[in-house]
């Protein structure tokens, strides 16, 4: 862990956070198993002890084998599909890639971006790799409302590992039911270095700070782009923007980790007092601060309770904003289109994508309410009826694969190639899976171009 200042509460022992060697065994529900030199069985775990293993395989068979008379047994890593993990290979190789299947024929991960199939003989074990985020969402679950120590002891290891947002979040949910001192200090250093990442200093104004430029007016909390000057130091979205547009994009079936203050549920309950969502006993009130996030998220849905959104954290990427981040923004977007001899610079013509530190989340989140919000010549970048109609895919496309191509530039070269299927399909599947596909989030923010483009019509959003 980073050790923090002198200043600072004492750093925990890092074996009171759970790790990837202290988290609880998933229960496998699959295994592959080599029998002799020619023959494997693979299927359903159905029981499982120190002697013999019982599988059920694809047509239905129930088979059981003795552990001392095969060769190795691997048990199947489940999803979700994206989590980190490690691939042990026979050979002894080992990488480090995101998930997309461990399956009977075949263990596939993403590397870099790049999907690869390996075959599952070669393959020995899949075993889970936490990242510190996944570590939280996990240990976060196990925590009682009234183990105080406890919390504040995942909010220092947060502060340790930079995670500072998520440790504001724990330490304010802290002292929202308990008067600690050593959590009142640390909040202050946490909020000091979201202040310093920002690039500005508690009470000061900042350089990069700009009420309003061309090409977007910059909502409070805004940053400018760093490294940009004139036309294209246009404002970044806020943080709380960003949260904002993850907010729209839950999937309530299968949302990322949430939190909503007590004080928002009290607001809640307050204000929407008469409606029948919102039950009349005082005892059933009171259950909704025991609820799971994502219930109190789909009443707040339910009621449209737009005021509320603001109050809903979002510590992890919905599934739609994920696969953008994945398989189209870091993918292909950035290393083609938003270069600086291309639109990622001061010849960038009709649209602007911002490049630099595009690993940040308000650099990806502003580049792709850019492409959602922008038209060029009346037709959008992306077509949210038609997503191979999008303007972006088609100029991405080989000249002559393409119904409107690439206006001729030199240095250009097509990216959606017959070679990279893969990416149009995953292009295809991030616009359909968007819940408000053309951008029409509550928030104020203007692409920059250097020529005006018509802007979409906006709709209102169905939460």
């Amino acid at each position: 862990p980073i050790v923090p200042p002198a200043d600072a509460p004492t750093a925990i022992n890092p074996a009171g956070i759970p790790n990837e060697n202290t988290l609880p065994v998933e229960k496998p529900k699959r295994a592959y198993i080599v029998i002799d030199r020619v023959s494997v069985a693979a299927g359903i775990v159905e029981s499982d002890d120190d002697a013999i293993i019982v599988l059920r395989d694809d047509k239905g068979r129930i088979k059981s084998f003795s552990k001392t008379r095969v060769i190795s047994i691997s048990y199947l890593l489940e999803g979700p599909a994206g989590r980190r993990v490690r691939v042990l290979f026979n050979d002894g190789r080992v990488l480090v890639g995101t998930l997309i299947e461990d399956g009977y024929e075949h263990v596939e991960v993403e590397i870099s971006g790049i999907k690869t199939k390996y075959p599952r003989e070669a393959v020995l074990a899949v075993k889970p790799y936490p990242t510190d985020r996944e570590l939280y969402q996990r240990f976060r679950t196990t925590l009682e409302p009234d183990q105080y120590a406890a919390r504040y002891t995942l909010a220092l290891w947060l502060y340790n590992k930079k995670m500072y947002a998520e440790s504001q979040i724990e330490l304010e949910s802290l002292l929202d039911a308990t008067n600690n001192y050593d959590a009142k200090r640390l909040l202050t250093e946490v909020k000091a270095q979201i202040a310093l990442m920002e690039g500005r200093s508690d009470g000061a104004g900042d350089a990069t700070k700009d009420p309003m430029r061309e090409g977007g007016g910059a909502a409070p909390g805004r940053i400018v782009a760093p490294g940009t000057t004139g036309l294209l130091a246009s404002p970044l979205l806020s943080d709380a923007e960003v949260n904002l547009i993850r907010v729209y994009e839950i999937d309530t079936a299968n949302p990322p980790r949430l939190q909503v203050q007590q004080s928002a549920i009290r607001a809640m309950l307050d204000k929407y007092a008469d409606s029948d969502l919102i039950p009349a006993k005082s005892a059933e009130k009171t259950a909704y601060f025991s609820k799971e996030p994502i219930e109190i998220v789909k009443t707040l849905f339910a009621l449209k309770a737009r005021e509320f959104y603001g109050e809903i954290k979002v510590l992890g990427e919905p599934d739609s904003l994920n696969l953008f981040r994945l398989r189209v923004h870091n993918a292909w977007l950035i290393g083609n289109c938003a270069t600086s001899k291309c639109h990622g610079g001061a010849d960038a013509g009709r649209f602007f994508l911002h490049n630099r530190d595009w690993k940040d989340d308000n650099v990806r989140y502003t580049n792709m309410l850019i492409l959602l919000r922008s038209r060029i010549d009346t037709l959008p970048l992306i077509d949210s009826e038609k997503p191979t109609d999008s303007l972006i895919f088609q100029y991405a496309l080989p000249k002559t694969e393409a119904r409107r191509p690439h206006p001729d530039v030199r240095g250009w070269t097509p990216v959606l190639t017959s070679g990279r299927h893969g990416l149009q399909e995953d292009f295809v599947d991030w616009v359909r899976s968007m819940r408000l596909s053309r951008g029409e989030y509550p928030v104020d923010y203007t692409p920059p171009t250097l020529k005006s483009p018509d802007r979409p019509a906006v709709g209102g959003p169905d939460r």
